[in-house]
């Protein structure tokens, strides 16, 4: 089922609190009335220690990074609210927060790619989370798995469709009959191999990460490349068919860029993680989504598309409209939106707390005036 979006004019014309300032980690594209109230964190100035410095190592990289929360949840003691990315910088920031109480800025964070961990790692997570407002997701499965994952509230974690990022690369969409596949993160080729092997049909995969292919039989109708990203898209934009083998057993579901990627170049999609797909794709419609480890379905939904070139130029162009308002500049605003509304509530609440303690005071007041 394709998710509705608000239009980017509802989300410019909400009005933005006054006086607020957003503090955020890395540049983003806005509207101009949401950049003139964002500020990127300023480059640290003054002499660097060694550590702070040339280190490389593991340990040093998260030293690191907590240094950057700390001096991150220095600076956010000025601001109304900071968006940040849900990586350990995000994390420590949030428990930072959850230390300080209600005094804390408004806590976005977004790109939260999460899959699990043991108790220990469920539980830093579960204190982080509790300091933390809001958590974008960019697969509407992923807030039901995520609050039972760590013990949070399902309304902590808000779905946003993500974008497609094709807006500064060269590309030109068209037919030179092969099959695309490719990609790292989260990637299961063994059942795209199982499901093309018999086929006999021309395909490329695209991924620079060997280690995916170890233990696996490359049928030799399938181009194995390793490539740059506008060589991915290029790759992309040239295939009859996008299929996506994602796997679907993770508590985060990704490759949402990929997919929205190809849908805008008006490729019909198969994706193996029917959960984590059905926010973009509305299977028989815009793209198949097909379940996850059964390489028959697999094959025969790649067959149909392959056999019924006009229903699958077809599915393309209904991807290519359903992927097309999904950019860069909608998804930050959407996500400043949610921002800006937690900032009015607390707010709100603030003004609420104010004066029951003001009544509060007065009915004392009186009381001790009548004995």
């Amino acid at each position: 089922m394709t998710v509705s979006m608000p239009s980017s004019a509802s989300v410019q014309r909400f009005a933005i609190p006054p006086g607020t300032r957003v503090l955020t980690t890395y540049p983003v594209a806005l509207s101009p009335s949401l950049e003139a109230i964002t500020e990127l964190v300023p480059a640290p100035s003054g002499r660097k220690s060694d550590w702070q410095g040339r280190g490389s190592g593991p340990i040093v990289k998260r030293l690191k990074t907590l240094w950057r929360s700390w001096r991150l949840f220095k600076l956010a003691a000025g601001y109304s609210a900071v968006i940040t990315t849900g990586d350990l910088e995000g994390l420590a920031l949030g428990a930072l927060f959850r230390l300080v109480g209600r005094r804390a800025p408004v806590h976005v964070m977004y790109d939260c790619l999460w899959y699990g961990g043991g108790r220990l790692r469920r539980a830093w997570m579960r204190f982080c989370l509790r300091g933390v407002d809001r958590c974008i997701v960019w697969a509407s499965v992923e807030q039901e798995r995520y609050a039972q994952a760590y013990g949070v509230d399902r309304k902590k974690f808000e779905f946003v469709p993500h974008h497609h990022t094709l807006k500064h690369y060269t590309w030109e969409s068209g037919d030179d009959g092969y099959i695309f596949t490719g990609g790292h993160a989260d990637r299961d080729f063994a059942p795209f191999f199982t499901a093309v092997r018999d086929l006999d049909l021309p395909c490329v995969l695209a991924t620079n990460q060997a280690r995916l292919l170890d233990g696996l039989s490359v049928p030799s109708h399938v181009r194995v490349v390793s490539v740059s990203p506008a060589e991915f898209r290029h790759l992309m934009a040239r295939a009859r068919i996008v299929v996506m083998p994602m796997r679907a057993t993770l508590l985060h579901a990704g490759a949402q860029q990929s997919i929205l990627n190809a849908m805008l170049m008006g490729k019909p999609v198969v994706l193996t993680d029917p959960e984590g797909g059905a926010d973009y794709i509305e299977t028989g419609k815009s793209g198949i989504l097909a379940p996850y480890g059964d390489a028959e379905a697999l094959r025969d939904s790649i067959r149909y598309l392959w056999d019924h070139p006009a229903e699958a130029k077809a599915m393309g162009s209904r991807a290519q409209e359903a992927a097309s308002s999904l950019t860069v500049e909608r998804c930050n605003s959407t996500m400043w939106k949610i921002a800006l509304e937690l900032v009015q509530a607390k707010r709100e609440l603030a003004r609420v707390r104010a004066a029951d303690e003001g009544a509060a005071r007065e009915g004392s007041s009186l009381r001790i005036g009548s004995l």
